[in-house]
């Protein structure tokens, strides 16, 4: 099975047909660029040498800078700067030897960062400034409008002065008193009832105070009833109690 692991024999074999020491191909770490970090350190010697010259040289020019020689001079040097600055921003937009990927991306951002800053300022300085004139025209609108409406509201109360017209009562139409009901009208579904309703004749089944309606009622003890009931009940306590004494003593005993 391809996942399994060969014999023994079998990686010996592979083993003595694969042959030793043999050159490098093409995959080798010595075809692969310098890293940066390791190239600053080995041509640490020739980069010394460039920094010197160069300070050299900026003090020479300053010895020398004098009247006119030194306009032309700065001129040369401020075209040189801004060549410097092109030639740079080129180079930095390439990746370098031995330089990353997520490194090169990073440079990309740092230096196109200003360049995007400036630009979302300058579209949000637009949209500024045409919100603002958007609202000045309104405003200058609405004005105008006022304007003219005060013109034809003077014209108009200048030829038609204004009547007093009364205001109509919104509840002349309605009744003003309480309306009656009759008992004899049918009742409805969810009706508020004002008071208690009165018999004058006696429902189907009911039966009259003299005949016996408003007597005792069942369920109902007298005082005599209550006290014998009392008298029971501590009677019934008293044995309980004195049950669970025996029983008590009776554990003890045991």
């Amino acid at each position: 099975m391809p996942h399994k692991r060969a014999k023994f024999s079998v990686r010996q074999n592979e083993r003595k047909q694969r042959e030793d020491n043999m050159a490098p191909q093409k995959g080798s770490l010595s075809n692969e660029p310098i890293p940066k970090a390791v190239a600053r350190v080995l041509n640490a010697e020739t980069i010394r040498e460039q920094y010197r010259s160069k300070k050299r040289k900026l003090e020479d020019d300053s010895d020398q800078k004098q009247g006119g020689k030194r306009r032309k001079r700065d001129e040369d040097t401020s075209d040189s700067k801004s060549k410097r600055k092109e030639a740079r921003v080129t180079s930095k937009l390439i990746i370098k030897p031995g330089e990353s990927i997520q490194h090169f991306n990073r440079r990309v951002e740092d230096d196109m960062r200003p360049l995007v800053k400036a630009a979302v300022q300058s579209s949000n300085a637009t949209v500024r400034s045409v919100a603002k004139a958007d609202k000045e025209a309104k405003l200058a609108k609405n004005a105008h409008i006022a304007k003219d409406d005060e013109k034809r509201s003077k014209k108009t109360t200048s030829k038609h002065p204004p009547t007093l017209v009364a205001n109509p009562d919104k509840h002349a139409n309605k009744a003003k008193e309480f309306l009656t009901h009759s008992s004899c009208a049918p009742r409805r579904l969810n009706d508020i009832a004002q008071a208690p309703p009165e018999f004058k004749r006696l429902p189907r089944g009911a039966v009259a105070p003299d005949q016996g309606f408003g007597g005792k009622r069942d369920g109902v003890l007298s005082m005599a009833q209550k006290q014998l009931m009392e008298t029971e009940r501590e009677k019934a306590i008293a044995r309980y109690r004195e049950m669970k004494n025996q029983r008590n003593k009776t554990h003890a005993e045991v």
